[in-house]
């Protein structure tokens, strides 16, 4: 015998809550909330102030929120890689709280201080999401089967010859950050 809660969740499965609602709010605030930071379509002034145009940047949101959710592999594709996200969160934070168990005296452990650390786990966040979304649209294997069978080829290795490339500029010409010497 089925719960009330298990009854309300089949109810809004079957209203359609998890395929369109909860992907068209999920989508129209993260477009509103980067078209308000980045004040593409400009800024007005409104009394004393000048904001950006909400009612464009909602606008907008909303077209492209429904253009998502008209899609049914892209809502598919958020809702297989979200729960996998949500899964790296969950492990990013039981690792802080192990690195901060680990730290030193009356010190806490700071990624802040520790740009080695930031690096590192930002990197590893890019490719870890990278590779949950390539794997919820059915990409991942397909191009880790064509790397694998393919890695002594001109494209392959070309492309691996890049990113070093890329990175040793990009490690040359950084600028180091100036140090406090008072």
């Amino acid at each position: 015998m089925a719960t009330p809660l298990e009854n309300a969740l089949d109810f809004l499965e079957s209203f359609g809550f998890f395929d369109v609602v909860l992907p068209f709010l999920l989508v129209f605030t993260i477009v509103y909330a980067i078209l308000e930071k980045s004040a593409i379509f400009g800024k007005e002034k409104v009394g004393d102030t000048v904001a950006s145009r909400s009612s464009i940047n909602s606008m907008v949101a909303f077209v492209i929120a429904l253009f998502v959710v008209v899609t049914k592999e892209v809502v598919q594709s958020i809702k297989e890689a979200l729960p996998q996200i949500a899964l790296i969160l969950v492990i990013i934070v039981s690792f802080m709280m192990l690195a901060g168990s680990l730290s030193k005296g009356d010190e806490p452990f700071n990624f802040e201080n520790n740009k080695n650390w930031k690096l590192f786990l930002t990197f590893t966040l890019f490719i870890s999401v990278l590779a949950v979304f390539l794997n919820s649209i059915g990409w991942l294997f397909p191009i880790l089967d064509y790397v694998t069978q393919n890695w002594d080829q001109t494209f392959i290795v070309s492309l691996i010859f890049l990113g070093i490339v890329v990175g040793i500029i990009l490690y040359i010409v950084r600028t180091p950050k100036e140090e406090n010497t008072s």
